[in-house]
């Protein structure tokens, strides 16, 4: 009864939020003779149809070879050595479109607020700040056509790639190289996705890789097709479109092929390959060429049981033009990490808290990691330790 109670607080307490954010309104006073109406009213219905959710995520890693910098070479959101971090607080307000009711409820929304040091890390030009980023911002329409056709305007998050910038949606600490080299973070634009049997086709149009404002007078294409087996699911995702400031007709293109599936009830394997070039880039030597990198990733989960499991991840990306690192070279890294979800069996909301702890090797067949005299070498070990809390209504 006490934690059915608190929940209830909680749930009130994450509504109240929403309100302020959402509508940034003046709270005002309503005396009883028109409280039946308020509550009535079209506001409070839309509220109570809001799922809020929240998630936080700190941590802290230590790197071996104590660079000088205090910085981890090549790492996208967890760049800074023998630091604790609040990566992440992220407040996120949803509301999902649906056929089967009035016209009205065909009109549905996503905002994700994202506070804390990654804010600053995946924010889109445009729309940065170093303190908050509005990861998502989108109108989502569901026209009665066929089995539902989703219409999505504003930002999103892209398609492509296996990591996701939430870390709680992620088995590892720290992201792969093809999270934070080989695939964009968001888009602004349109995208309009359409299931049918274990197939959904998806096609949008957009400003490009992680901007708000388009740097150039050309938009970029984006395509997936997604088949849902049950027991795995594939995602053949791509990118097509000018990228450079100021420049229309060199094109980048991305291809990422995601699988997922399940070998038995205990052991999760899934893989992300990534193939990119792109037109016309400017090497450091001068001169313009066609650049090209791939990678690829592999994911294996074991749960020894509902409270324990072991991740273990390994990859190789090639950048044998040197436009994604800076260098010409061939980075690879061995990452197993042990997460532990101390409630998970109870019911109730600290279901949600999982403690992580992970080693990681990358190495690369040049010297580019920076050590503790500010000189190179070719290795990099980390270990890292993480705290993630997260709540949502669904």
């Amino acid at each position: 009864m006490k934690t059915k109670y608190l929940k209830e607080v909680e749930l009130t307490m994450l509504r109240k939020l929403a309100l302020a954010v959402l509508l940034m309104a003046v709270i005002v006073p309503i005396s009883p003779s028109h409280a039946e109406e308020a509550q009535n009213s079209e506001l409070v219905k839309l509220l109570n149809n809001v799922n809020v959710g929240f998630y936080l995520d700190t941590g802290y890693e230590f790197n071996f070879n104590q660079p000088k910098s205090g910085e981890n070479q090549f790492r996208s959101l967890d760049p800074q050595d023998n630091e604790f971090e609040i990566h992440a607080a992220e407040l996120s307000f949803e509301k999902l479109p649906s056929i089967e009711k009035s016209v009205a409820d065909y009109v549905g929304f996503r905002i994700d607020l994202l506070f804390g040091e990654d804010a600053n890390r995946v924010s889109a030009a445009g729309l940065s700040s170093d303190t908050v980023d509005l990861t998502q911002a989108y109108i989502n329409v569901l026209a009665p056509i066929g089995n539902g056709l989703n219409i999505y305007a504003g930002k999103f998050v892209t398609l492509a790639g296996f990591e996701v910038i939430e870390s709680k949606g992620n088995p590892n600490i720290t992201r792969s190289f093809l999270f934070g080299l080989a695939i964009p973070f968001t888009h602004t634009g349109v995208r309009l996705s359409y299931p049918t049997g274990p197939l959904t086709f998806t096609v949008g149009l957009n400003n490009g890789w992680d901007v708000v404002d388009d740097n150039n007078d050309g938009k970029t294409i984006e395509s997936q097709v997604a088949l849902d087996l049950g027991i795995a699911s594939f995602y053949l995702t791509g990118y097509f479109g000018p990228e450079q400031d100021g420049v229309d007709g060199d094109y980048r293109e991305l291809i990422t092929f995601v699988g997922t599936g399940n070998l038995t009830d205990l052991i999760t394997v899934s893989f992300d390959l990534d193939l990119g070039w792109e037109q016309g880039v400017g090497q450091p030597a001068g001169g313009e060429k066609d650049v090209f990198w791939r990678g690829v990733a592999g994911y294996v989960t074991y749960e020894f049981n509902p409270t324990v499991s072991l991740t273990v991840r390994g990859e190789v990306f090639k950048d044998g033009d040197g436009s994604r690192t800076g260098f010409n070279q061939r980075l690879w890294e061995f990452t197993p990490t042990l997460s532990i979800k101390p409630f998970q069996d109870n019911k109730n909301n600290l279901g949600n808290l999982e403690f992580r702890a992970e080693y990681r090797h990358d190495q690369s067949d040049k010297d580019v990691f920076e050590n503790d005299n500010g000189g190179l070498e070719d290795t990099q070990d980390t270990i890292a330790l993480q705290l993630l809390y997260s709540f949502s209504e669904d």
